[in-house]
Formats: structure tokens, C-alpha cells, sequence
């Protein structure tokens, strides 16, 4: 009988030990390994516009827009003062960068300032308006409109020189945010020297140049 309760003893006592150690060395539900499982996971977002490497990002689970912005290189361009880089980041996130905004082009201006130069020209009267206004008209209009064609398109080509961000947009496959990096590359670095000169902008390469390549010119 002894002998007996001396075996339960020691099954309880082994039972016991087993468990401490269980406990001490192997904290499956403790809040320690819960937070170690959760930082050992990564998240996935994927960013594009203003970047050089637009695409998926792999992060760590509690990762930052700054962690994502190294990865991609944001280009010179990016307006980063509208972003917060603190931002905590989901699984799964779209990150947009969005451009500076730009200037206005110079056909704009040339299109617009004709009008305005005619109708508040503080020279002009009344008879000369009245006299003028039906011969020269227009010839007038006339010159206005074929000053924005010449100036954005050649012989039914668009001058990469001259065109604006919406006249750029019409260039076979070309979309806002690369017509928006044409024009930037062509304010920081000056005019192209020749069509082929459009695959040094970021995003532009040899097959994408091939499409357009019909489309363009570089004519004065």
C-alpha cells in the first residue's frame, strides 16, 4: 500500500515538473509570444505614381509610408510635404505619391493672352472696333487658333517641345502621371534634341518609345 502511494506521489511530482517547465520555456499563450508571432508576419502594399520603382513592397507588420518610401525611391518630383510619413501601414494598401503641381504650359499662355490683349487694349475705340472688327476678326481668331496648333503640333505630330501635360496625354500610351514626367523632365533639363531623347525620362522605354514614336516631333 506504501509502495503504492509512493508511485502516485511520484507521477504527481514528475506531472508537476513537466508542467513548470511547459510553462517557463514554452509560453505558447502568453502575451510575449502572441506579440513575437505578430512581428514575425509581413504586410504587402503596393505604391505607384511619383516613384521610381512602382509595385508591391514588402514590410514588416508594423511598418511605417517612410519604410515603403525607401523601398520605391520617390523621384525628384514628388510632392512628399503632402504625405504623412508616419502613416501605419495595412496589408493590402494602395500608396499613391502624387506629383508637384506644375506650372502652366506655354501654349496656355500664348492661346489666352490674344483675347484678353484685344478686348482690354485701352487704345482700341469704338470705330476702330466697329471698322476693324469684321475685316480683321477673323484673321484675329484665325491667328490665335493657328498659333496653338503650330506651337503643340507639326504636320499633325505633337511638338514635345512646346506641347502641354493634355496635349502630351494624347501620345499612345502615355497617361497623366508619364505626360506629367515629360513635361517636368522637359522644364528641368531643357528642350529634346530629337524624339529618341524621350526614353531618358523615367517610365519610357524602347517598346513604349516604338508606339509613340510616329506621334512626335521636335520641329521649332
Amino acid at each position: 500500500m506504501e509502495r503504492k502511494l509512493r508511485y502516485v506521489w511520484w507521477f504527481v511530482l514528475i506531472g508537476l515538473v513537466i508542467f513548470a517547465i511547459w510553462k517557463l520555456f514554452l509560453p505558447h499563450g502568453s502575451n510575449a509570444y502572441l506579440q513575437k508571432t505578430v512581428s514575425s508576419r509581413e504586410i504587402v502594399v503596393y505604391v505607384a505614381g511619383a516613384v521610381e520603382k512602382p509595385g508591391l513592397v514588402h514590410l514588416a507588420a508594423d511598418a511605417r509610408l517612410d519604410d515603403a518610401l525607401k523601398q520605391v525611391c520617390p523621384l525628384p518630383e514628388a510632392n512628399l510635404e503632402s504625405m504623412n510619413p508616419a502613416e501605419k501601414l495595412k496589408d493590402g494598401q494602395k500608396v499613391s505619391v502624387p506629383f508637384k503641381s506644375s506650372p502652366l504650359s506655354p501654349e496656355s499662355a500664348v492661346v489666352g493672352n490674344p483675347t484678353n490683349a484685344v478686348s482690354s487694349n485701352p487704345g482700341n475705340n469704338g470705330s476702330s472696333l466697329n471698322g476693324a472688327g469684321a475685316g480683321s476678326g477673323s484673321m484675329g481668331s484665325g491667328s490665335v487658333n493657328n498659333g496653338s496648333v503650330s506651337s503643340a503640333s507639326v504636320g499633325g505630330k505633337i511638338n514635345i517641345n512646346s506641347a502641354g501635360v493634355a496635349e502630351l496625354d494624347k501620345l499612345s500610351g502615355v497617361g497623366p502621371t508619364l505626360a506629367q514626367r515629360i513635361f517636368q523632365y522637359r522644364t528641368e533639363h531643357g528642350p529634346f534634341a530629337r524624339p529618341e531623347d524621350l526614353e531618358n525620362v523615367s517610365g519610357i522605354g524602347a517598346k513604349l518609345f516604338e508606339k509613340m514614336a510616329s506621334q512626335v516631333t521636335v520641329s521649332p
